[in-house]
């Protein structure tokens, strides 16, 4: 299906459910229709964003497949997604190399072959380093400068892809974002409010709890990262770091975490309806999970053998996957959480506006 022919399929069941409204009040995505009489092609990625696939409204309604409307809004939102994904994202032509589980693996081959031979030149050895000693593979100043230049991309392409989505998801009749709009939605997001599960596909209650592993998982990641580097260049104290430090701690934890969460996540995805998923999205999904479980298994795996005689190309392949992780996360369902924040503020801005004149 061509953009323009889901553009319009996805109108199609939008104004359906817009006339029943069977599934009034089940999450933000319907009251956000409800307050629409039609619908642009960016109200669609609004509400695709705005969906966490919880597929309770597909499974309660009167005009699911086999009937004769076709509504199946999980399958449309999940493509409409993918979609977003790729029109919003810079720089785009790459966006259909990078979406899939191959263009992952493909910059995890390019970055192991880039920091092996990094090591091997200025190093002069890639196996056989001991004791702990991540620098004497690679240095400190080659991390800083290839995971500086990925950060730098990564940062671009995903704050490009927010100003355009959210440049789209604005109407005429918008009003000032107020303070308290950012607030509710960063509690709406920080607690999953509208992902539930479903009796249909009972291993989708576990969706939330495993969600929640593998956001809080990155994010304990990412402080022991910023940690470690306030302990190296503020305190001037050089890895390894000890076991019981802060640094490992917060870094075991979080990597325990994505570890759960994504393997839940994988499993759960076994006992999806593929009826009420869209293959490309289900497919980039799986992938994504992937990434993210091997860069946690990685990591983990380097501290048990970071005092090895392999500890060199432990952290070679870790870091691969780290740099293909960072690489290519403007293209994946990385950067899905940019957009649904940004959905989820608009959201709490459209309901303050709705709650103030009454309706």
């Amino acid at each position: 299906m061509s953009q323009g022919e889901l553009m319009e399929e996805g109108k199609r069941q939008m104004r359906v459910c817009n006339a029943c409204r069977y599934c009034e009040g089940f999450c933000a995505v319907w009251r956000a229709i409800e307050w629409r009489r039609d619908y642009r092609d960016a109200d669609l990625a609004y509400f695709a964003n705005l969906c966490h696939d919880c597929k309770e409204c597909v499974f309660a309604c009167p005009f699911a497949p086999p009937h004769e409307f076709g509504i199946n809004p999980p399958r449309l939102f999940a493509a409409l997604r993918q979609a977003s994904y790729r029109k919003y994202v810079w720089p785009g032509p790459f966006a259909r190399v990078f979406q899939g589980g191959w263009g992952f693996m493909w910059a995890v081959i390019g970055a192991c072959i880039l920091f092996s031979v990094i090591s091997l030149v200025t190093q002069g050895r890639v196996f056989g380093a001991e004791g702990g000693l991540f620098y004497t593979v690679l240095s400190e100043a080659v991390l800083e400068a290839v995971f500086g230049a990925l950060a730098l991309w990564l940062v671009c392409g995903w704050g490009l892809g927010a100003w355009r989505f959210w440049r789209d998801i604005r109407t005429l009749d918008s009003s000032a974002v107020q303070v308290r709009d950012i607030l509710q939605a960063v509690r709406y997001a920080l607690s999953l409010r509208h992902l539930g599960g479903t009796k249909d596909e009972p291993l989708s209650r576990w969706r939330k709890w495993f969600h929640h592993g593998v956001f809080y998982g990155f994010l304990l990641d990412f402080a022991s990262t910023c940690l470690a580097a306030y302990e190296s260049h503020i305190l001037h104290k050089q890895a390894p770091y000890p076991v019981a430090s802060p640094v490992v701690l917060l870094g075991i934890i979080g990597g325990v975490g994505l570890l759960v969460g994504c393997a839940g996540l994988l499993y759960v995805k076994l006992g999806v309806n593929r009826d009420t998923v869209d293959e490309g999205a289900y497919q980039s999904g799986r992938a994504f999970l992937w990434s993210m479980l091997l860069v946690a298994a990685s990591g983990l795996l380097l501290l048990l053998l970071r005092k090895t005689s392999v500890m060199g190309p432990v952290l070679v392949i870790h870091l691969s996957f780290v740099a293909a992780l960072f690489f290519t996360a403007p293209y994946s369902k990385f950067g899905h959480f940019i957009y649904r924040c940004l959905a989820l503020v608009r959201y709490a801005e459209e309901e303050r506006m709705h709650r103030l004149s009454g309706h």
